[in-house]
């Protein structure tokens, strides 16, 4: 594999960690009011929904070479994703946004 297709990995891995945070937050808001079985059983399928998707991304991008390091891309971007979250994303009201 060449430097532009790991360059190009690294930042896809990195963007895929802050949209898997962002839609983890999501998915914890949405499955909140539910049984705690029922949670953890959708949590459970999310992750693996997930992990297949990267798989596939990863595979179609570079021919499937897989490297930790990449990994260790996706969970900079799942922490990176958080701190936007936290500092950007959580002090948006959406009420005030669609008062008449």
């Amino acid at each position: 594999m060449n430097s532009n297709m790991q360059l190009l990995s690294f930042f896809i891995s990195f963007i895929f960690g802050i949209v898997f945070c962002l839609i983890t937050i999501l998915n914890f808001k949405l499955i909140k009011d539910l049984k705690r079985y029922v949670q953890h059983l959708l949590t459970f399928i999310y992750v693996i929904d997930m992990v297949i998707i990267y798989i596939i991304l990863l595979y179609h991008l570079n021919k499937g070479y897989f490297h930790i390091y990449f990994i260790a891309m996706v969970f900079l971007g799942f922490f990176c994703g958080f701190i936007i979250y936290k500092k950007l994303l959580s002090k948006i009201n959406v009420n005030t946004l669609f008062k008449n």
